[in-house]
């Protein structure tokens, strides 16, 4: 027969001492290691489990809204089959136009996210090298830039947006102008599918490396517990607190020494 672990006993001595000691009018000094112990490791759970469900809600949301798309886009599309030549017609004028757009929008988004980056960066400098006085103020200078930049590409978007929704809106009594209407709700949709689905995406990143963080708590936390129920058993074991279950255990933990 292997011969027990003294870890191991000790483990199970604090385990023990825990359920049959907590309640007890003069409970072991350590006990209070292993409630506080406890409940860190509680809280942790609660955070993370109060992010879990902020994630399922998040994706449910945005499930929702493709659901809800998908049930207008149908009944968008019967009204452009139905009003076919005219739509043809407009599309081919828009078309460029609106890929240029797509194209200007995306580039803004990356830049935005560059400009957070540097923003960051520059907060960062200015705590911790605050005497850098020329440097501080050259980092400034290029987030001043950088921000008038965005402002700049903002307005032109916003021209060429203006211009595409003049084309994309039918004169009074324009033949087809349902059709062209249905056209441009189909556009403006598919604008709405990649701006939701671009933060959706973020704020499920986030929120997954927010899940990651207290996954790595929990497991820090729960040595800590581990650790308080050890010096917990060790201290019943020292001192050989009496209790009928904890004494049937201290005859094996003297033969595992």
């Amino acid at each position: 027969m292997a011969r027990e672990s003294y870890n191991d006993l000790i483990m199970q001595l604090g385990d023990l001492a825990r359920e049959r000691l907590a309640n007890k009018q003069n409970p072991p000094r350590t006990m209070a290691q292993v409630f506080a112990a406890e409940d860190d490791v509680l809280a942790i759970r609660d955070e993370k489990t109060a992010l879990e469900t902020q994630l399922n809600e998040t994706d449910g949301h945005f499930q929702d809204f493709l659901d809800q798309q998908e049930a207008e886009r149908t009944e968008q599309q019967q009204i452009v089959k139905k009003w076919k030549k005219a739509v043809e017609g407009i599309e081919i004028r828009s078309r460029e136009l609106r890929k240029t757009i797509a194209t200007a929008k995306a580039t803004m988004r990356y830049e935005k996210v560059s400009l957070k980056r540097a923003e960051a960066k520059h907060a960062d400098m200015e705590q911790a090298e605050a005497h850098e006085i020329k440097k501080i103020a050259l980092s400034k200078d290029n987030l001043k830039k950088i921000r008038l930049q965005l402002m700049r590409k903002l307005r032109n978007i916003e021209d060429q947006e203006a211009e595409f929704l003049m084309i994309l809106t039918p004169k009074p009594g324009q033949p087809g102008a349902q059709g062209i209407l249905a056209h441009k709700r189909l556009l403006e949709m598919e604008d709405e599918a990649d701006d939701r689905k671009a933060d959706h995406e973020e704020k499920m990143k986030a929120l997954d490396t927010e899940i990651g963080a207290r996954e790595e708590e929990e497991k820090d936390a729960e040595a800590g517990l581990d650790e308080a129920i050890f010096a917990l058993g060790e201290e019943c074991y020292s001192e050989r607190i009496p209790d009928p279950a904890l004494s049937a255990l201290y005859p094996r933990i003297d033969k595992a020494k």
